[in-house]
């Protein structure tokens, strides 16, 4: 549970958002439109693709983050 949170956290929601949104093509285009440092955001992108929250399509030299999730329902039983 704990680890949810963290992975779904207020700013990572707002990051898939902006993600969808602006459909930046580069790394460094989302940093410029969230705030963030690109060192940080590929760490967290990378995680989250590991959950299956953005794919990272590889183009020659850059990286574009896509957001395959950016809608939640947690059920808990």
């Amino acid at each position: 549970m704990a680890t949810m949170a963290a992975v779904l956290s207020e700013d990572n929601q707002a990051l898939l958002r902006v993600i969808r949104d602006a459909k930046p093509k580069t790394l460094t285009e989302l940093a410029m439109l969230s705030g963030r440092q690109v060192p940080n955001l590929s760490r967290t992108l990378r995680m989250m693709a590991g959950y299956g929250l953005v794919e990272l399509k590889r183009n020659v030299r850059e990286v574009e983050p896509i957001a395959l999730a950016t809608s939640f329902k947690i059920l808990i039983d």
